[in-house]
């Protein structure tokens, strides 16, 4: 989690030249046990370091500690006449402590609009096509794409740039959903457009088709966005990798969820309908 979520400390810094914050980070990562991140902020003179360290220890001399730090990881990019009192009044131009609880009321509502999102994409779905199933098979299927945080879980340190659940993340965790949901609604939209011209075929063969004939569109879109997607992610800054990155993942997982468990789960639910519909009136 970044600091976003577990409380930190930000400090706006900029230098006399030009820097990467590939290596800020990396001249920072060992001196501040790794919970360091630092993008650019206006021009590439100027950076923000995010860190989390110490965080929870309230003690006044910790700041001092960590401004120490900081000017002793960055030193070969400071003068080699600049003292630890010039860094703290010249470069840094800012500084920002977020707590603990505040960080914690952040992690609670990027939670709370995740979990209204997917709701809201269930009730929409139930409202549209007057089916629960297709409610439940949508919802588990926008479900299926949190499984990106265990990508970034899994990538933790292993990928040269960040990998934090920040505000970033949520954000394009939503527009996952997004996207996930209205490659899904064309899908059920073809799905009740067949079953409406034969509701008497077998409920298999009629999904199956519908599948099949969305199954072009849907790899097009997916593929048209995927390579869109990677160029940014390539050209792009390494400020926004990580965001373009979880939507990289979430073409790949919603594609794959809106094939292979929206639609199964509600054909299941569907089938189990008509079987005991079909039972009930073999009982009369």
């Amino acid at each position: 989690q970044s600091i976003d979520f577990t409380g930190g400390r930000n400090y706006i810094v900029r230098f006399d030249q030009d820097v990467k914050t590939d290596e800020v980070r990396n001249m920072l990562d060992e001196k501040l046990d790794g919970a360091v991140s630092v993008i650019t902020i206006g021009t590439p003179d100027q950076v923000r370091i995010s860190t989390n360290y110490k965080i929870d220890d309230a003690d006044p001399a910790v700041d001092q500690e960590i401004e120490s730090l900081l000017f002793e990881g960055v030193k070969p990019l400071l003068p080699a006449d600049a003292t630890l009192e010039q860094f703290t009044t010249t470069y840094i131009q800012s500084s920002q402590k977020v707590g603990p609880s505040m960080a914690d009321d952040i992690k609670n509502s990027a939670i709370m609009a995740v979990i209204f999102a997917m709701f809201c994409m269930a009730a929409y779905i139930l409202l549209r096509f007057r089916d629960w199933s297709f409610s439940v098979g949508a919802f588990a299927s926008v479900a299926v794409t949190l499984c990106i945080i265990s990508f970034y879980t899994l990538l933790w340190k292993l990928l040269p740039f960040s990998m934090e659940v920040d505000q970033t993340f949520i954000a394009a965790i939503l527009t996952i959903i997004g996207y996930s949901i209205n490659d899904t609604v064309v899908v059920f939209d073809r799905i009740r457009e067949t079953i409406g011209l034969y509701p008497k075929r077998d409920r298999y063969q009629v999904i199956n088709d519908a599948l099949n004939s969305t199954l072009s569109r849907t790899f097009n879109t997916s593929l048209t966005t995927l390579v869109v997607v990677l160029c940014i992610f390539i050209l792009g800054g390494s400020t926004i990798r990580s965001f373009t990155f979880a939507i990289l993942l979430g073409i790949v997982v919603g594609t794959y969820s809106t094939l292979f468990i929206a639609t199964p789960i509600a054909y299941e639910i569907q089938k189990r309908k008509i079987n005991k519909k079909a039972a009930a009136e073999l009982a009369k």
